[in-house]
């Protein structure tokens, strides 16, 4: 019976052999694209033999590096930041509290480690021997800590103590850490997606194997140096070579050093992740259905590439011939002269005559002609700009995204070609988010089922309750509820922000006067009114600022209804009866005003006449006394005649 499953070759050659022979036929599945990658590399560098500062054997144009940078800045602008939500706008306030917990220990360990720097190196990897690989690293940091331990007797008494050093959980870490591409191996298929294990290579030293805890960490060989020669003769430069296997059969992660016949660590899916690797599907550069091999982008114009260093070379030697030259009558010394005077500086001649006697300064010497290898290099000069072009449409690099446009074309113009010509562009943009979209899954995951509730307290500063709990520590119900993306990782444009703000306040501002008018009118539609609100909000990522605020107000305002709800209600009949009842009130109510207003009227009129009355009576006694006023005048007036 053959020996031809994968327990059964491990027991039969033993584990580390096993899994040595497994790396070395991955090693020989690639071995042609790892040469060609360094070849690559190589180019990139500029590194070539026979190069001085002074000159070189050849002249080259390194288009490579030109756009290899160029798609740097267009594919990785910037950190991708989390964005974690609940997977559906339903009112689970447990759930947002989840979500905002993941994103703010996301957003932390983002600032507080160099993911940007292992980012832009696995970006390098991918555009150049073309493939990226990040691995996440969770680590719990222990520390030690001295504590005093009672021993007690039988009866219980307390005989003597002791101090003894423990170990607990100090803080806690979690990672992304790039992995060179020649460090990564993993099981030939026909798609990465399908292979059956991944593997990262460590350089160790003896120290570092020690600190790891590696059993017979003395004895594992450091069979590892430098490629270069100034190294090769110094011991301290050796490493051992130590291979991380994640096995996706059996499940467990295992340790093993090129050229030691023991297994160095042996453990049980240590992560416990969804999809087991602890990092994402590699980032491939050009990828076929029919193997798992990548191939390096600059492959597919490197010919193209090889002309334009033919005709720079052509270009350099030719415009090194473009000098004036010529020759002269040695009869004439002065010439010799000329050649070296300054500007508007004259030679003296001491036989004029005999120069001017030959024609002059025309007469005296002749030039090389030299127009045709001018001619010939502007012919060179528009090949090369047209390879150029070819290798830009091969890249997918529009012009104006370089920044070449032409002054006479329209905004228009410009627009449409910037968006066909980054049609190919954005699709790996896409591919970029996706995959630093699967690095925050990872990690989310590592959050949510290992740190404490401690950590993640200090860490976010919000309470973690029991419910919270649960719906991290369990896969299922966790990505039911959570689901975590990324922002954009190109530029971000200002002006397209400050105008989505304005949408958003314009569109939400207009839909909340015309709802509040609807349930002024039919309060039962409040319900509605309210998912509408959550719906336009929900198309705005700053909506996500509103939801709170929106929740709270729609429970305030629902509680409300429901009180007005309670109130009695009033029948028909009721109504009538109260209808009649208010009626007579009224009508009584003018009655009695209609009373009032007669005895006021008839108040006024008995002051009226009573005033009328003081006032002739005043006028009489008045009348009186300018009557008696005059009869005495009268009598004076006889008297004294």
């Amino acid at each position: 019976m053959a020996n031809d499953t994968q327990k059964e070759q491990e027991l039969l050659y033993g584990s580390s052999l096993y899994w040595q022979k497994e790396l070395d036929n991955a090693a020989q599945y690639e071995k042609s694209w790892r040469e060609r990658g360094n070849v690559i590399i190589n180019r990139y560098r500029d590194e070539r033999e026979g190069y001085t500062l002074t000159g070189a054997l050849s002249r080259k144009f390194n288009i490579l590096w030109s756009n290899t940078e160029t798609l740097k800045a267009a594919l990785l602008a910037r950190m991708a930041k989390p964005d974690v939500r609940r997977r559906f706008p339903d009112s689970n306030p447990v759930g947002r509290q989840v979500a905002i917990l993941l994103e703010r220990a996301l957003q932390y360990e983002l600032e507080t480690s160099k993911a940007q720097l292992s980012l832009s190196s696995a970006l390098e990897d991918y555009l150049l021997p073309g493939r990226g690989v990040i691995w996440v690293v969770y680590e719990p940091i222990l520390v030690t800590e001295k504590v005093t331990v009672e021993v007690k007797d039988e009866n219980g008494d307390v005989i003597e103590k002791q101090v003894e050093e423990v170990e607990r959980l100090g803080d806690q870490r979690c990672r992304f850490e790039y992995v060179h591409w020649e460090d990564y191996r993993e099981s030939p298929a026909r798609r990465s997606e399908d292979a059956t294990w991944r593997a990262r290579r460590h350089l160790l030293t003896r120290d570092e194997l020690i600190q790891r805890g590696f059993k017979d960490a003395h004895d594992i060989p450091l069979n590892w140096m430098p490629e270069s020669n100034e190294y090769n003769e110094n011991e301290l430069y050796n490493r051992a070579e130590i291979w991380e296997i994640w096995d996706k059969v059996q499940l467990r992660r295992v340790f093993v050093a090129t050229g030691y016949k023991e297994v160095l660590a042996d453990d049980e899916d240590p992560y416990n992740l969804e999809n087991f690797y602890p990092c994402p599907t590699p980032l491939i550069a050009v990828k076929t259905t029919n193997t798992s091999i990548p191939i390096p982008e600059y492959t597919l114009y490197q010919d193209q590439a090889e002309e334009l260093d033919r005709i720079t070379t052509r270009i350099t030697f030719l415009i090194e011939g473009l000098k004036r030259r010529g020759v002269y009558d040695a009869g004439i010394p002065e010439l010799a002269h000329l050649a070296n005077a300054g500007d508007n500086e004259f030679v003296p001649s001491e036989n004029f005559a005999n120069l001017s006697q030959k024609g002059g300064l025309v007469g005296a010497f002749q030039t090389e002609q030299i127009g045709e290898i001018a001619t010939v290099v502007n012919g060179l000069y528009q090949q090369r700009s047209a390879v150029l072009q070819i290798i830009y449409e091969v890249t997918g690099i529009s012009d104006i995204l370089r920044g070449s446009t032409k002054a006479s074309e329209t905004a228009t113009a410009q627009k449409l070609k910037a968006q066909y010509g980054s049609m190919r562009l954005r699709r790996r943009q896409d591919d970029i988010q996706t995959y630093i979209r699967d690095l925050f899954r990872i990690k989310a995951e590592l959050i949510a089922e290992n740190y404490e509730p401690e950590t993640l307290e200090r860490m976010t500063n919000i309470p973690v309750t029991e419910e919270m709990l649960e719906i991290m520590r369990e896969d299922k119900l966790r990505s039911y509820i959570i689901d975590v993306q990324t922002d954009s990782t190109v530029f971000e444009d200002e002006e397209e922000e400050k105008r989505t703000r304005i949408q958003f306040a314009d569109t939400l501002g207009a839909y909340l006067v015309k709802a509040i008018e609807i349930t002024q009118a039919a309060p039962d539609l409040t319900p509605l009114a309210f998912e509408i609100v959550k719906f336009v909000s929900g198309a705005w990522k700053v909506g996500r600022n509103f939801e709170d605020i929106i929740d709270q107000t729609e429970a305030t305002i629902m509680q409300q209804l429901e009180a007005s709800k309670q109130q009695p209600q009033v029948s028909p009949e009721q109504q009538m009866q109260q209808g009649k009842m208010q009626a007579q009130l009224q009508m009584e109510q003018l009655k009695q005003q209609g009373k009032l207003a007669d005895i006021s009227s008839r108040e006024q009129s008995e002051s009226r006449k009573v005033q009328e009355e003081g006032r002739a009576s005043s006028e009489r006694v008045q009348s009186k006394e300018d009557l008696a006023m005059l009869e005495a005048e009268l009598k004076l007036a006889s008297g004294g005649g």
